[in-house]
C-alpha cells in the first residue's frame, strides 16, 4: 500500500513538472546581415571580405517554464548556405556548408493574457559548419565549430489547452568559419574570423504538455 502511494505521488509530481514543458517544430529563415570589422587589410593591399548567403531551414526547441515570467529553452536548427571569401586580388572562393545550431536561452515572459504571451530571450551556444563537395578552394575544407551569442523576442499564441503557434525572432552574433583552409600567401587569408550578425525569424507549431 505504501509503495502504491509513493508511486502515485511520484507520478503526480512528474506530471506536474511535465506540464511546464513545451516543444515546438517549424521553419526558420537565416539572413546574414553585416559583419563587424568587415574589411581586413593584408600588407596594405585590397581588403579581404566574407559574406554569407540566405537560406531556410528547420528548427526544433524545448522549453521549461518556472515561475510566472521565467523559462529556459534549448533549440536545435539545421540549414544550408554558402560562404564566400574574397581575397586581396579579387578572387572569390565559395564553400557550401550544412549548418547545425545548438542554442540555449533564458526566456523572460510578459504575459498579456492566457492566449498571448510575448517574451524576450538571450543566451548562447555553438554553430557547426559541415562543408560539402560544392566548393572551389582547391583543397578539402574541414568542419568548423564557432561560438555564438544569441538574443531574441517572440510571442506564443495559444490555440487550445495543448497546441499553439510560436512566432519568434532570434539574432546570432557568431564568428565566420575558416574551414581550416590555409594558404601559403599571407595576402590570401582564407577565413577572416569576422563576427557576423545573422537574423533568424521562425514560425513553429508548439505542443504544451
Amino acid at each position: 500500500m505504501v509503495v502504491v502511494v509513493v508511486a502515485l505521488a511520484g507520478m503526480a509530481q512528474a506530471q506536474g513538472a511535465l506540464s511546464n514543458v513545451s516543444v515546438g517544430v517549424g521553419l526558420q529563415g537565416v539572413f546574414a546581415g553585416g559583419t563587424f570589422d568587415k574589411t581586413v587589410y593584408n600588407q596594405g593591399s585590397y581588403p579581404t571580405t566574407q559574406s554569407t548567403t540566405n537560406s531556410v531551414g528547420a528548427v526544433a526547441d524545448a522549453r521549461y517554464d518556472f515561475g510566472r515570467h521565467s523559462a529556459v529553452g534549448v533549440a536545435f536548427s539545421l540549414n544550408r548556405n554558402t560562404e564566400y571569401f574574397a581575397n586581396s586580388y579579387g578572387t572569390v572562393y565559395h564553400v557550401q556548408t550544412n549548418n547545425g545550431e545548438l542554442i540555449g536561452t533564458y526566456i523572460f515572459r510578459l504575459p498579456v493574457n492566457e492566449r498571448v504571451k510575448p517574451y524576450a530571450a538571450f543566451g548562447g551556444g555553438v554553430v557547426r559548419f559541415d562543408p560539402n563537395n560544392d566548393n572551389n578552394t582547391g583543397t578539402v575544407p574541414s568542419s568548423s565549430t564557432k561560438m555564438a551569442f544569441a538574443y531574441g523576442f517572440g510571442t506564443d499564441l495559444k490555440m487550445t489547452d495543448h497546441w499553439g503557434i510560436r512566432l519568434a525572432y532570434r539574432g546570432l552574433v557568431r564568428v565566420s568559419p575558416n574551414f581550416k583552409v590555409n594558404t601559403s600567401d599571407p595576402t590570401e587569408t582564407f577565413g577572416t574570423n569576422l563576427k557576423t550578425h545573422v537574423a533568424e525569424p521562425s514560425i513553429q507549431l508548439v505542443y504544451h504538455f
